[in-house]
């Protein structure tokens, strides 16, 4: 009998460890999903309005830095809004709309081919100054300190997307 038990109690301690083990990987799981929108779109954003700052300040010399963040962030959100990413599920629809839309907002900016280096028109340079503005308003500035806070980010993103729908409507109607 008491190898019996012996063995239940090593069953009982190794079902344990499993399960831990198992919960110990999902919740790594979804640190890594949350880090991805931090690193991979959040500090972006922040380096994309120190970008269009300094190019404003600068009288434009390289408008094409501001074109190549914008792709990277582009491609990050591509990416995040794919139904195969796993963290897909876990934004809710007006996150996924928000993303989209500073997506949009993001490819009406000029963009560098593999080729060719974009070419920024006074308007185009309008645009920017005007999202850069948004990314101010909503937070996502250098100076301000960047958190591992994924639902801060994603209220931030609602702003940036409120803020630059209605500027998008606004300038059309020009």
């Amino acid at each position: 009998m008491s190898k019996i038990k012996q063995f239940i109690t090593f069953l009982i301690i190794s079902n344990l460890l499993t399960l831990i083990f198992i919960a110990y990987s999902l919740i790594q799981h979804n640190v890594y999903q949350d880090r991805y929108l931090i690193d991979e779109i959040q500090v972006p954003l922040v380096q994309l309005q120190a970008t269009i700052q300094y190019q404003a300040e600068n009288k434009w010399k390289n408008p094409e830095l501001i074109s190549f963040q914008s792709t990277k962030i582009q491609n990050a959100i591509d990416h995040v809004m794919r139904e195969s990413y796993p963290s897909n599920g876990k934004l809710s629809k007006r996150e996924k709309s928000n993303l989209s839309q500073i997506e949009r907002v993001l490819r009406n900016l000029p963009q560098n081919s593999d080729y060719a280096v974009a070419k920024w028109k006074k308007a185009d340079k309008q645009n920017a100054v005007a999202f850069e503005k948004t990314l101010k308003n909503a937070g996502l500035t250098k100076n301000a300190e960047v958190l591992d806070d994924r639902k801060r980010f994603m209220r931030q993103c609602e702003t940036v997307a409120k803020e630059s729908a209605r500027y998008m409507k606004g300038h059309q109607q020009e």
